[in-house]
């Protein structure tokens, strides 16, 4: 069975966190531009901008988590290029947690900025 890099292995098992991570910096620095440069008033596709945008920025993060927690749960996450099998079940259990938490995290994340004026 071919091998895989241990750094791309972990990046892997990582990848749900690092899109929230990613997700979350958008949703600041969007809610940081919109205030800035007082555009609060500003409209795209019939909505506040900064609501519009992260209402983009947050269904492209969960979009992208579903995608890992499903190969994670079919078996073609991050361990299936691992020879033995006890670390592909933890790489698969971790991936499906991960992508879990990182769902839950990106709601949480996005519902308040959704909800509340950018610059309130």
């Amino acid at each position: 069975m071919a091998s895989r890099s241990f750094p791309g292995f972990f990046i892997g098992m990582l990848a749900p966190f690092l899109i929230w991570a990613a997700h979350f910096g958008v949703v600041y620095g969007i809610n940081g531009m919109v205030c800035a440069r007082r555009a609060e008033d500003a409209q795209l596709l019939g909505f506040p901008m900064s609501v519009a945008l992260i209402g983009i920025a947050t269904l492209l993060a969960l979009g992208w988590v579903a995608v890992l927690l499903v190969k994670a749960w079919c078996g073609a996450g991050p361990g299936k290029h691992v020879g033995a099998a006890d670390p592909r079940r933890f790489a698969r259990w971790f991936a499906i947690a991960g992508s879990g938490a990182a769902l839950v995290a990106i709601l949480w994340v996005g519902m308040p900025a959704l909800m509340v004026p950018a610059c309130g």
